[in-house]
């Protein structure tokens, strides 16, 4: 009797993949930036002259900015391989992997 036919996923194009993954890290980018962005702004904004003050200008700029482009990277390479390798978002029979129906 022959083994069963195993059915591997079929890699995505580079191209593909590559372009979703800068997608999913440009978005994680502008999230992460922007949750770090809107406490300073927030804080400073309670102060007289609070947005002056060097750490809301060159904190954004030495925390948030790298924080957020180092997350973006992160995600964007994980999702990059992870669709490189056949991974999807959906199951064989078309339905997305999380329902119960």
């Amino acid at each position: 009797m022959a083994p069963p036919a195993t059915t591997e996923p079929t890699p995505r194009s580079l191209g593909r993949s590559v372009a979703l993954g800068i997608g999913i890290g440009v978005g994680a980018a502008a999230i992460c930036f922007f949750l770090i962005a809107i406490p300073f702004y927030t804080l400073a904004s309670f102060e007289p002259n609070g947005i002056d003050r060097p750490i809301v200008r060159t904190g954004l700029f030495r925390v948030a900015l790298p924080v957020g482009l180092l997350v973006g990277l992160a995600s964007g390479v994980a999702s990059t391989l992870w669709l490189r390798r056949g991974g999807a978002w959906t199951v064989s029979d078309g339905s997305d992997r999380y329902s119960n129906r």
